[in-house]
């Protein structure tokens, strides 16, 4: 079973990412079983950038989780997926988050043009965006409606883990486990 996670801790980033992003969740992954590794394991981006790790470790960097099951084929996104494992942290979601914080306080649309955008570098809900996206899911080839303050949901660039996880709520494709 795949599965896409969302969790947070207590840590000032965690706390700022939440509060930057008005979600529960300050990161996103996507969990799966490894018949070569054993167990299940967990293909996220995070400061180390684009890994596959364990899921203990996961678990324990994100104590309060949830978990929506993947009912959808998902294999060509984890097939565009596998390209970018060791792609480096997008650092420039920082700049991101400034952006979409004025952009929501004032709706300005030119500010989504000064967007910080490398497509060689990602954001954890960017790669879990990316292959939902490249899985062809039903609903993320657009921005949708699911969240009207969202600035577009599936520009990889400004896809929040808190967008994601509306989109998961609302899926028929991805009850919670």
């Amino acid at each position: 079973m795949i599965c896409i996670g969302f969790g947070t801790n207590e840590r000032l980033t965690s706390k700022l990412i939440r509060w930057a992003t008005r979600s529960d969740w300050s990161h996103v992954w996507i969990e799966y079983p490894s018949g070569v590794w054993g167990g299940r394991w967990v293909a996220h981006s995070w400061a180390d950038g684009v890994v596959k790790v364990p899921l203990e470790r996961v678990e324990k960097a994100y104590p309060k989780r949830r978990l929506y099951e993947c009912q959808v084929d998902v294999s060509d996104g984890l097939t565009w997926a596998r390209k970018y494992i060791a792609a480096s942290y997008d650092y420039g979601v920082i700049w991101n988050s400034l952006v979409l914080i004025l952009y929501r306080a004032t709706g300005w649309q030119w500010l989504k043009q000064i967007a910080a955008r490398n497509a060689a570098r990602f954001s954890c809900s960017e790669f879990v965006g990316g292959i939902l996206k490249a899985s062809g899911v039903k609903g993320v080839e657009s921005s949708g409606v699911v969240d009207p303050d969202a600035v577009d949901r599936f520009d990889p660039e400004m896809t929040t883990p808190g967008d994601l996880e509306r989109f998961c709520a609302t899926s028929d494709d991805f009850p919670v486990v």
